[in-house]
């Protein structure tokens, strides 16, 4: 291979990385500010409330079923990154992470991940409560043997 058929292939990969980073950015930035505005607003905290008899069976308060549901939803970059915002302003202890952590990591991106299996021929719905099941299933049971934790201090 020539270096001028490198360049061109790493000047490729890096346009690519690059509008990625830019689509990424246009979804995650909105995103927060609604976000803030949310929270600002006490919204989150009566959406975390009604959310948090649901997450306790996972071992998980009202303030890590947001993150959750972002996960769910959105994907695990979103959710991830209120996981990290949660846990940096102490509203979640690190076993909470753990948990939603584990949680998301078997069962994120519903309608995504679902449409892409359909799509090949895979049932929606019968792939869906398996991986429901499976999180929650995991997730209880990891919740039994992790010791409660305090919440984590940043400064």
């Amino acid at each position: 291979m020539d270096s001028g058929n490198f360049l061109q292939i790493i000047g490729i990969g890096l346009t690519g990385a690059g509008r990625q980073v830019l689509q990424i950015a246009l979804i995650v930035i909105p995103l927060m500010v609604v976000m803030q505005f949310l929270e600002e607003l006490n919204i989150l905290k009566k959406v975390s409330r009604h959310l948090e008899k649901v997450v306790s069976v996972l071992g998980i308060s009202g303030a890590g079923a947001l993150p959750l549901l972002v996960g769910m939803t959105l994907g695990l970059a979103y959710g991830a990154g209120m996981i990290i915002k949660y846990g940096k302003d102490g509203k979640l202890t690190h076993r909470e992470m753990v948990l939603i952590i584990t949680f998301l990591s078997l069962n994120h991106s519903l309608f995504e991940d679902v449409l892409l299996f359909v799509a090949i021929g895979a049932q929606g719905t019968v792939l869906q409560v398996i991986r429901m099941a499976a999180a929650i299933l995991v997730t209880a049971t990891l919740a039994r043997f992790l010791k409660p934790d305090a919440h984590i201090e940043h400064t």
